[in-house]
């Protein structure tokens, strides 16, 4: 088995290691776990998980007959991280595992997993990939996992929709709700928890709680006190037979899992507008019989003009108009949507599933500023790069250089790149307002840089304010 990869998620489970090979995902099962592997593969669990397309396509490989060894071989998705989804796609994703949770659970089985690493989305649609965390049910009465589950979807889902911004990317950016160093805290620990208001003031007599109050009520505190005080004067007993304390609710107390669907389901994402919300909006009614702009109908021709690309990568599509009408006329294998304005992407996702685009998988990112660049762009690399009517927003207001986006054009693409460049910067064809631009934004600069990295292919003008720019990486 030479020239295989393992995966660096793939450490600690003892059903068997995840590798790649050629472009493809295996798995090599433990010996000891082979005989549960393929029971498992036959149930009729596994089918309807399989029929429900909440698991990748599996089954047994005869790729590495010289091993001995159970192999399998999973569909390969898109691998995505849960900093780059957005607020519907991280609920969706928690509601999926509930539903494999439910699903495993009527035959016996429960997930021993539950954090985001297991999850990625097959274009539009939430996926586990871990069949290894499927197991037998352990106890009855609780999800062994139910306590991960609240840490790594409820507790961030929660955060999103009081607007909470800041402590929801922090959670996110890490791999997990822990961290593997020492001494170190979980959220119920933390400060983090006590944010959410869960705990609650509760009004008890004979240690029976009659009511309860997430803030201090003072009246309350005072009655208490004096009740307390002239009982004792005149029973002559210490006890306190009312109580105003504060209770301290472990996570999994305060949510209960019987609740908890209902609780996500309820949960939405709070309004807070951005620059490129609603850019797209106005095509969506009529993206099924769209009357193409020579911009599109050209870029389109352009890309069908080569014919060795498969995959796209749309950087800074916004909410996706154009990836959509990759889609809906080319016959690629896979579209990777990428902008760094959530409301965007999260238009573009929930758009994606309205329109039954199956090509397409929309993620948050900033691909000038992006976290593990390297590892990033290897997972998100494609045959194609396309940035249109992004550089003069890069170059004009972001003051990126020039060089340096054609850098990262590079990092995520194989093959190829498509690129504009607006002569009249920002100018906007609605408004038509001419923009003072420094004396070095010419089309001779923006060529004599682009030919540094690439090969010209084609270089013309689509608009008054567009010429594209197509290359090959040198």
């Amino acid at each position: 088995m030479d020239n295989i990869q393992y995966s660096h998620k793939s450490m600690i489970d003892d059903f068997g290691r995840v590798f790649f090979y050629n472009n493809r995902v295996f798995r090599q099962i433990s010996k000891e776990k082979q005989n549960t592997c393929l029971e498992l593969l036959n149930s009729d669990m596994f089918k309807e998980l399989a029929k429900k397309e909440l698991i990748p396509q599996t089954f047994v490989s005869d790729e590495f007959p010289e091993s001995k060894q159970l192999i399998l071989e999973h569909e390969r998705l898109v691998e995505s991280l849960q900093h780059e989804w957005t607020f519907q796609m991280f609920k969706d994703a928690a509601l999926m595992v509930l539903e494999i949770n439910d699903i495993c659970n009527k035959y016996g089985y429960e997930l021993k997993d539950a954090h985001t690493l297991n999850v990625l989305f097959n274009n539009n649609k939430p996926v586990f990939v871990d069949i290894g965390s499927i197991d037998v049910i352990r106890s009855k009465n609780h999800w062994i996992a139910y306590e991960e589950f609240l840490n790594s979807f409820f507790i961030p889902l929660l955060f999103w929709s009081k607007n909470e911004l800041l402590i929801v990317r922090k959670l996110l950016e890490s791999n997990f709700h822990r961290m593997f160093t020492i001494p170190y805290q979980n959220i119920e620990e933390s400060g983090l928890y006590k944010l959410l208001l869960v705990d609650r003031y509760n009004f008890s007599f004979r240690k029976k709680v009659l009511f309860s109050s997430r803030k201090h009520i003072t009246i309350v505190s005072f009655l208490v006190k004096a009740t307390n005080k002239i009982l004792k004067i005149i029973f002559n007993k210490k006890s306190k037979l009312f109580r105003y304390d504060l209770k301290v609710n472990r996570l999994t107390d305060n949510f209960p899992k019987k609740e908890i669907k209902n609780n996500i389901d309820l949960l939405s994402k709070s309004i807070v507008d951005s620059q490129w919300k609603g850019y797209h909006g106005k095509f969506y009614n009529d993206i099924e019989n769209v009357n193409y702009s020579y911009r599109f109908k050209r870029l389109l021709e352009i890309i069908n003009e080569l014919r060795d690309v498969e995959t796209v990568i749309d950087l800074a599509g916004n909410e996706g108009y154009f990836s959509f009408l990759l889609s809906k006329e080319m016959n690629l294998k896979k579209i990777i949507l990428v902008d760094y304005d959530e409301n965007a992407i999260n238009e573009a996702y929930l758009n994606s599933k309205k329109l039954n685009v199956n090509n397409v998988t929309p993620l948050l990112l900033n691909f000038m500023f992006t976290p593990d660049l390297l590892g990033t762009s290897k997972r998100l690399k494609s045959d194609l790069a396309v940035s249109l009517a992004v550089t003069h927003h890069l170059i004009l207001t972001g003051k990126f250089s020039l060089a340096a986006i054609f850098e990262r054009l590079i990092m995520f693409s194989n093959k190829y790149v498509i690129v504009e460049f607006m002569p009249l910067g920002l100018w906007s064809i609605e408004t038509k307002i001419k923009q003072v631009l420094p004396e070095w934004y010419t089309i001779e600069w923006f060529r004599d840089e682009f030919i540094k990295s690439f090969s010209l292919i084609i270089e013309e003008q689509l608009e008054e304010n567009r010429i594209v720019f197509v290359g090959k990486i040198k």
